[in-house]
């Protein structure tokens, strides 16, 4: 994980304090209001919100899957749909959880046979994917809210503007500046570019997988809307949850807790929506997309140990076989079992 620069710390830390005030100033929920939206619920749309967020986590357990297969890794879907909740679980619940997070990552792709060239591939391209389709759904957010609409495509004009001269021009000394600057970034990308060999239907494959990772998340954030009667626009679901995710990067805390409901909550209210039912709407959201997420990663995390899982096994093997006995003493022919001798 790269450090952030004190300069970025800075101004992501005023957004944040911005977003507080202006929560703030809106004076706080009702908790009246947000009882009445939260025991309104719709059953339905909440069921919808919950499967969104099951097919989330198994698309990126896909995309890491893939990737290792095409360096060469076996890896099956229901492993790597329990490691990615694993890894969600202790990057979200540790101090320095990234790092944390990276290394158990590491240590159990290692376990499955992957070389380290491949792990860091995956890693990487993990990340690289995954953030590249979040800046496509950020850049959708800001242009589709017409109060920041000019001033967003002007600052996106200017950046591709400078990312097609870099492209084309290639100023002398730039890629050494690159090289100094990151240069464990560059050199984990390069090793990656060498550990998977990827045809065009792969990128393809996995940005489509990064996509859609996100934006099952976002259908969730928007069936939770649904579920509570809140009726606002599409632009505004994914502002809102842009702002959350955007303000999680701070990680003052582990999983952003805090920030991230500061940020869902005043684009909400921003959008018309009332104190009560914003809150309400962030506590359910988060509890499916974070707390849900965070308690099934633990119940992964101990199921893949070796000690724990020989243990439940046998333990199920007891038990059925003192199941199978019960059943059997329960038989019409159960005084006859000498006869079978």
């Amino acid at each position: 994980m790269v450090n952030m620069p004190r300069w970025a710390r800075w101004a992501l830390g005023g957004a944040a304090v911005g977003l507080v005030l202006s929560v703030v100033k809106s004076g706080l929920p009702d908790p009246d209001e947000i009882w009445r939206a939260m025991t309104g619920l719709n059953a339905g749309w909440l069921a919808v919100a919950v499967l969104a967020q099951i097919l989330s986590m198994g698309t990126f357990a896909r995309l890491i899957r893939r990737l290792l297969m095409l360096g060469g890794a076996h890896l099956t879907v229901s492993r790597a749909v329990a490691l990615t909740y694993a890894r969600n679980a202790v990057s979200n619940s540790l101090p320095a959880g990234q790092v944390v997070g990276i290394a158990y990552a590491t240590r159990q792709f290692a376990r499955l046979g992957a070389a380290k060239p491949l792990i860091a591939a995956t890693l990487v391209l993990s990340g690289v994917y995954s953030t590249a389709a979040f800046v496509v759904l950020g850049t959708v957010a800001v242009l589709g809210e017409p109060s920041i609409r000019p001033a967003a495509a002007g600052v996106l004009a200017l950046v591709l503007v400078v990312v097609v001269a870099l492209a084309r021009f290639r100023p002398r000394g730039f890629a050494g500046w690159l090289d100094r600057r990151f240069p464990k970034v560059l050199e984990q990308i390069r090793a990656a570019r060498h550990a998977v060999t990827m045809a065009r239907r792969d990128r393809l494959m996995l940005a489509g997988l990064a996509l859609a990772n996100w934006l099952l998340d976002v259908a969730c954030l928007a069936a939770v809307c649904a579920a509570a009667g809140v009726h606002i626009g599409p632009h505004t679901v994914l502002l809102g949850y842009v702002a959350a995710k955007a303000a999680a990067v701070l990680l003052l805390i582990p999983g952003g807790l805090g920030i991230a409901e500061i940020g869902l909550a005043a684009t909400l209210i921003s959008g018309g929506v009332t104190g009560g039912a914003a809150a309400a709407v962030v506590l359910l959201y988060r509890l499916i997309s974070y707390w849900g997420v965070l308690v099934a990663g633990w119940a992964a995390w101990l199921l893949l140990l070796d000690g724990l899982r020989a243990r439940l096994g046998a333990g199920g093997h007891w038990f059925w076989d003192a199941f199978v006995r019960w059943s059997m003493t329960l038989s019409p022919c159960a005084p006859y079992a000498y006869r079978d001798r």
